[in-house]
């Protein structure tokens, strides 16, 4: 049987756990009787939703534990537990000097769960929001590390001495119950700027935008959206990129004005292809309609694992023309029989990085579609990994053991009975 956007095979799980608050946490990982696998919201579309790796497992839905613990709006940080969503903490920063680092998914998802996953935000690696976790260990203890209100004055996320924290970041070595964030400082004015390409002006505009990153022209922020996506914007046959100029006003005017005249082949979009939604979104406020991921999705969050197939692909590639034009070439090698061109968005990472987000669409109820889209889904997964072009983020049928004989002593020590599910990334059980 298969279930959820992604249509993968139907995973048996044993029991479904909903703790409130961390005692319960506390409580049912003292008394696992099967592997543990915590999710926070399950809206991990396209990478297996709320599913585990193995049959067996007890899903440990965190969703209840759903408290802002604490807002500090002159220091920057926010406490926030796994079912803590986008939109919750937009709401809550809404009109204030501190704004948050949301994604482009919907405003029902856990910032948490996505943070683990070392999702990538508007503005930046949610990992780099990160500066503290509270876990439960697999023996039921509670245990803080990272940074923590109290510890010092000022919020940073590496305190003296050897750093764990990441030890729990796309790992199964703990529950983790809480997270201190950092928020972004809200800029007097912040403007999306959109611009397009033609597919064969590609390689050299990749190029251009890569110079303009690293002379700091532009921030390292930008999304490209293949002609593919680009409709959804109003934007036919061309590649969209968005760019995100922050700062006061007359600065932003003086960055757009200078911005719009290099020499490059990137040429102005219409206005309306970075339309009020985008404009928010990047501006973090909220959005109780979801509307952005509707005009997108075409769906509420959720009914989107009942009513869409949807694969996601997620490999890191080289900043570079050349290597972003391959990526495009493989991606159209790779589909097998009815798998339809995917969208694909290229997020700048820094200066040298970028990674695709590659979206496979498909009718659920067309078993050959869905074959033929998980057959794509293997394909892009030996041929990228054959030229060394790797993904971020895994799914559930395309785990890795990712571990060293370092990290297979510490996970051996953290957890010598197995209590929790390993996950998608240490394959074998620790």
């Amino acid at each position: 049987m298969r279930t959820a956007v992604g249509a993968f095979r139907s995973r048996v799980i044993t029991e479904t756990l909903r703790p409130s608050t961390v005692e319960e946490v506390q409580a049912a990982v003292r008394q696992a009787k099967g592997p543990l696998q915590p999710i926070s919201t399950g809206f991990n579309w396209g990478l297996g939703s709320h599913q585990p790796v193995r049959d067996g497992a007890v899903l440990l839905d965190l969703a209840g534990l759903n408290r802002l613990r604490e807002l500090d709006l002159d220091r920057g940080y926010a406490v926030i537990e796994p079912g803590v969503t986008q939109g919750d903490l937009a709401t809550a920063l809404h009109g204030t000097s501190r704004m948050p680092n949301l994604t482009t998914a919907s405003m029902h998802t856990s910032i948490m769960g996505n943070t683990l996953e070392r999702g990538v935000g508007i503005h930046r690696a949610r990992s780099e929001d990160l500066v503290g976790l509270e876990v439960v260990l697999a023996d039921g203890s509670l245990r803080r590390i990272g940074w923590w209100p109290g510890h010092s004055a000022a919020v940073r996320s590496h305190r003296r001495g050897p750093s764990a924290m990441h030890l729990f970041t796309q790992s199964g070595f703990a529950a983790v119950t809480a997270a201190v964030i950092r928020l972004l400082p809200r800029p007097e004015r912040i403007e999306v700027v959109p611009l397009q390409c033609t597919p064969e002006e590609f390689p050299e505009a990749v190029d251009a935008l890569r110079e303009w990153t690293a002379q700091r022209l532009v921030p390292p922020t930008t999304k490209i959206t293949n002609p593919v996506g680009a409709p959804i914007f109003g934007v036919q046959d061309h590649h969209l990129a968005h760019i995100c100029l922050t700062g006061t006003a007359e600065l932003v005017a003086a960055h757009r004005e200078l911005l719009l005249k290099q020499d490059s082949p990137w040429r102005p979009a219409p206005d309306s292809a970075a339309d009020d939604l985008v404009q928010r979104a990047y501006a973090g406020d909220p959005d109780p309609a979801d509307s952005w991921f509707l005009q997108r999705i075409g769906c509420p969050a959720g009914q989107v694992d009942a009513e869409r197939g949807l694969l996601m692909f997620l490999p890191v590639i080289p900043f570079r023309g050349e290597a972003a034009q391959r990526a495009a070439e493989l991606i159209d090698f790779c589909r097998v029989g009815s798998t339809a061109p995917p969208l694909v968005t290229l997020n700048v990472l820094d200066s040298d990085t970028v990674n695709d987000v590659v979206i496979l669409g498909f009718p659920l109820d067309d078993p050959q579609a869905v074959a033929d889209a998980h057959a794509t889904l293997d394909r892009l997964h030996s041929t990228f990994a054959a030229e060394g072009l790797m993904p971020y983020r895994l799914d559930i049928d395309h785990p890795e053991d990712n571990a060293t004989d370092l990290i297979d002593v510490l996970g051996t020590a953290l957890d010598p009975q197995g209590v929790f599910d390993p996950g998608r990334y240490i394959s074998r059980p620790h």
